[in-house]
Formats: structure tokens, sequence, C-alpha cells
């Protein structure tokens, strides 16, 4: 594989996932300052996450309340930076096996439903290690912080959905991504 076809190929998962992702946080601030949605005090935003992250080096994952830590310095960085590598890691798992192993383009369906299967994640690791319970539980509001991630999750779906099929291209001049297709015995 020549370099310009591995930057072209790192670039779609790259610029896919970046985008799947912004279409999330652009969907939530949406809701927040529209007033469709009030969670009050909490919410998850980029510093809270690059808190949580940014403890990480010291082997601190679990906190009573990410909330009375101690803030880090550029944790908001932290947090905008973790969050897009996230959501392209995420991205690049659905879209991989359809572009590059079946050679199609994502369905809707199956981008959003899996965008909402990503809430997993904060449902039950990010959550209960930042000191709020298992999907939010030991929060005053917790239904509508539910509700509200599912929602953005679906986004992220979207998302997924609407940036892999625009930025689709057949790519068969990959030859060395071809070994990953399964071989065809006759």
């Amino acid at each position: 594989m020549k370099f310009k076809e591995q930057l072209s190929f790192v670039g779609y998962f790259l610029v896919t996932g970046v985008l799947a992702t912004i279409t999330m946080d652009m969907t939530a601030l949406t809701m927040v300052k529209s007033g469709i949605i009030h969670l009050g005090d909490f919410q998850i935003v980029p510093s809270l996450l690059g808190r949580w992250v940014g403890y990480f080096p010291a082997g601190i994952f679990f906190h009573s309340t990410i909330l009375e830590t101690q803030p880090l310095a550029h944790e908001r960085l932290i947090g905008i930076l973790s969050h897009n590598l996230i959501g392209v890691t995420l991205t690049t798992l659905v879209v991989y096996p359809h572009v590059l192993i079946w050679r199609q383009k994502i369905a809707p369906g199956t981008a959003v439903l899996f965008g909402i299967c990503t809430c997993l994640f904060p449902y039950f690791v990010m959550f209960p290690a930042m000191g709020f319970g298992v999907m939010g539980l030991k929060l005053a509001h917790a239904s509508l912080l539910l509700s509200f991630s599912a929602f953005n999750h679906a986004a992220f779906g979207a998302g997924i959905f609407v940036w892999s099929n625009l930025l689709f291209k057949p790519f068969s001049s990959w030859s060395g991504v071809a070994l990953c297709r399964p071989a065809i015995v006759e």
C-alpha cells in the first residue's frame, strides 16, 4: 500500500469519526441551549471527561464524585481530545467492516443502533467511575440524563451514517487492505 493510499485510508476514518462526534455534540448543545432538556448543574462537559481521563496516569480511575475531585490543568482540552478519540475509535469499529471488508455503505439502521449501543460505555463505565452510579442512578435527574444520553448517542450513529456515506468511495485501490476480505472458495 502506497503512503498516499495509507493516508487516505486513515483520513477517511479520522474525518468520519470527528464529524460524527461533532454531530453528537451539536445535537446535545442544541437540546440544552434551546431548553428542550434541563439537566440542572450536572452535565458531562469536556472538563469533567478531561478531569476523569487526566487522573488515569496517576492510577486513579474511580472518584467518589468527579465534581469534588481537584480540577486539572488543561482538563477541557484533555476532555475534547479524549471525546474525539473515542468517537473516531467507535466509528472505525463499525465502519471498517462495511467499507473495507464488505465494500458497502453502512445502513442507517445499523449506524443508529450502533450509536445507541455506545451508551453502554457511559452508563456502565464512565458514570460509575465518576461517582454517579450505574446509569447515573445516584443523580436526582438520572432519567433525564439517560434519555438525553441515548438521544445524543443516536445522533452519533446518525452522524456515522451521514458522514461515512458522504465520504465513501470504493477503496479498491487499497490493495493491502484487500487481504481483509474473506476468500471466496469455489
